[in-house]
């Protein structure tokens, strides 16, 4: 199954760099054949030019702001709301969350059907470099996670 795991995020504003922490580590254990990344950062719209290369599922990884304590993984599908472009919606191209950038991507029907979030409460995302020590936690969890997805694709291949 051809897999995209992006990593969103801003690695100058402490916790918001986790998603591009998550993907700098999976790729230093090296990336399965069927699976590419793309370190999004803060342009969203890299993430959807890339879906248009044809995906069967994309993992997320991100920041998830859910009243969780800081540290916590998730993982979770986007709802049809978070995807789905309605009547006003605007695509601003300097604004890099997940769900505008998957919104346009259904809209230019490259949007895989499976897709999973991997999302950290953050602590603290003031300006600075570097994570928090409870998100810097949540990174090992984030790859357990990716590796529970992409494992049981790489068996069939």
């Amino acid at each position: 199954m051809k897999t995209l795991v992006a990593g969103f995020g801003n690695i100058l504003l402490g916790d918001d760099g986790f998603g591009v922490e998550v993907l700098r580590r999976f790729e230093a254990r090296g990336v399965p054949k069927s699976v590419d990344v793309v370190e999004v950062g803060i342009g969203g719209f890299d993430f959807v030019l890339k879906l248009m290369d044809g995906y069967e599922q994309a993992i997320v990884v991100d920041l998830v702001r859910r009243g969780g304590t800081p540290g916590t993984v998730t993982t979770f599908t986007p709802c049809e709301a978070d995807t789905t472009l309605r009547a006003g919606d605007r695509i601003d191209p300097h604004i890099a969350e997940p769900s505008r950038a998957m919104k346009l991507a259904r809209h230019l029907n490259v949007l895989p059907a499976s897709i999973l979030i991997v999302g950290c409460e953050p602590a603290s995302c003031e300006v600075g470099i570097g994570l928090s020590p409870q998100v810097a936690a949540g990174v090992e969890l984030a790859l357990e996670a990716i590796d529970s997805v992409i494992a049981p694709c790489l068996s069939k291949s």
